[in-house]
């Protein structure tokens, strides 16, 4: 049995089956939760159908209809400040290229954000439905954030970076020389109760993990890659300052030596595509940020 689930221009979907299947078939595919089910109508020919039993044959015209709850509107943040670099995209998500120094969402404060940005471009681009970030890096990072164009795909984006389907790695730019090639670290992070900006590690706190790669050594700075499987806030700056090397640049957890912002990377992501499960994955070259060292210090790690 092969279900298939293509969009149309008007932002709805049709589905089309090579075989007889019923609705609860579709529905399992479409995987919309029960909130989502309220704004969708899912028809056969004319007709709404709601029976789970009901059969659906390859000749059936089926589509899904979605409200205009998710749609464009007055209060979508939208901004035409500057464009973002966008290094993919296809109908269900696209993955934008965060600069440092720039929010990923609204604080309320600014108008401005890659968000709103991304949201100007789809604008532009006459789609129906406004972006929703998927993942979050931090305001002074840089890197790979996905979005989700769909408002019926969000959940299914979601919990591949919830349960670790989804796969980041980031490179940093940390103090210190980094004493060993590959450190595990299992430390439990919390949120710090006398500094309402910073996160801590606390034994009673929720589980993290973060595995560091050493990839070239300098002076008293060391390049590294790491890669995490929880995606707990500031994981990276907390674990790395924890065990004694914290990220350059950062204003949390280590010290500010120059105006570059916080000297990590978002750098690679793969995910699974929305229905058909196929694995993407991008990767982006090294930050220019990070090109600042003099290539005469640095040398392999061994």
């Amino acid at each position: 049995m092969a279900i298939s689930i293509q969009l149309l221009s008007n932002g709805n979907l049709q589905v089309k089956t090579d075989q007889p299947v019923t609705l609860q078939d579709v529905l399992n595919v479409l995987n919309v939760s029960k909130e989502k089910k309220k704004h969708i109508q899912i028809l056969k020919g004319a007709n709404a159908i709601t029976n789970p039993e009901e059969e659906i044959n390859p000749s059936d015209k089926i589509s899904v209809v979605v409200d205009d709850t998710y749609d464009f509107n007055e209060e979508t943040p939208v901004s035409y400040v500057g464009g973002v670099p966008i290094v993919y995209e296809d109908d269900w998500c696209l993955v934008a290229n965060k600069k440092p120094f720039m929010l990923v969402h609204g604080d309320g404060q600014t108008d401005d954000n890659l968000t709103a940005r991304i949201n100007a471009y789809l604008q532009s681009n006459n789609a129906r439905f406004p972006a929703q970030p998927v993942n979050r890096i931090d305001q002074e990072a840089s890197g790979l954030v996905l979005f989700s164009k769909h408002p019926l795909v969000k959940a299914f984006l979601d919990e591949q970076f919830e349960d670790g389907t989804a796969k980041k790695e980031y490179l940093a730019v940390v103090d210190g020389r980094v004493d060993h090639r590959e450190i595990d670290i299992n430390n439990p992070i919390s949120r710090n109760r006398h500094e309402a900006d910073k996160m801590m590690v606390f034994k009673k706190g929720k589980p993290a993990h973060t595995h560091i790669s050493r990839l070239k050594l300098f002076d008293d700075k060391s390049l590294v890659k790491a890669e995490i499987s929880t995606g707990r806030k500031h994981q990276i700056r907390v674990h790395l300052a924890n065990i004694g090397y914290p990220i350059m640049n950062d204003p949390l957890y280590g010290i500010v030596r120059n105006n570059k912002g916080l000297m990590l990377q978002a750098y690679k992501l793969s995910f699974l595509q929305p229905f058909t499960h196929e694995r993407v994955g991008i990767e982006l070259d090294m930050d220019t940020r990070f090109k600042w060292f003099d290539p005469e210090l640095a040398k392999e790690a061994r």
